[in-house]
């Protein structure tokens, strides 16, 4: 065995270890863990099993998935420091919005967090030859998608809609405008 395999499980864990933490260790819960959060651990520990599983054969497009990986830390690294003052409450979480988040990752795309765990999740699907690696992202990545939706409709309804609004049209839902990179 290379030196690949071990590498991109080391860095696989490493995402996953800081996605679980966030949720104890930074984002605010309520009393009752959101029974969706609870289906999202759930998919998240047997996707992750999965990459394992099929890593057993090497990493295919070990380059690319190891940029996903170190990509979606920094992300959720950057993400984590912008808010560790005022940390976001989990997803499926029925808080009404406090804090709008305009300043580090937020000013490029309004859902950094679902981002960086979507990069990983992508990874891991184009780290193995087969389709069944892609049931993760697609039903992971729908379920963060129906996430922000929900976070969207939070602020819509919140005091903070108007100034939400005005921000939906600077910062994109997932992927940067382009002209978050222009001056002015």
């Amino acid at each position: 065995m290379d030196i690949t395999t071990p590498l991109i499980a080391c860095l696989g864990l490493a995402c996953v270890a800081a996605f679980s933490w966030a949720v104890k260790g930074h984002f605010r819960a309520p009393s009752a863990m959101p029974s969706t959060m609870r289906l999202i651990g759930a998919l998240s520990l047997l996707g992750f099993l999965s990459f394992l599983w099929q890593l057993r054969n090497g990493a295919a497009a070990w380059p690319a998935v190891a940029a996903l990986f170190v990509l979606s830390l920094w992300l959720f690294a950057w993400a984590i420091h912008t808010t560790r003052f005022f940390p976001p409450t989990l997803a499926f979480d029925t808080d009404r919005p406090h804090i709008l988040f305009c300043q580090g990752p937020y000013r490029y795309v309004r859902h950094p967090f679902y981002l960086s765990y979507m990069l990983f999740w992508v990874g891991t699907a184009i780290s193995t030859p087969s389709l069944g690696a892609w049931a993760a992202p697609l039903i992971l990545g729908a379920l963060y998608y129906r996430a922000a939706l929900r976070e969207e409709q939070k602020f819509a309804r919140s005091d903070l809609a108007p100034d939400y609004d005005a921000y939906r049209r600077q910062a994109g839902m997932f992927l940067p405008r382009l002209s978050a990179f222009l001056p002015g």
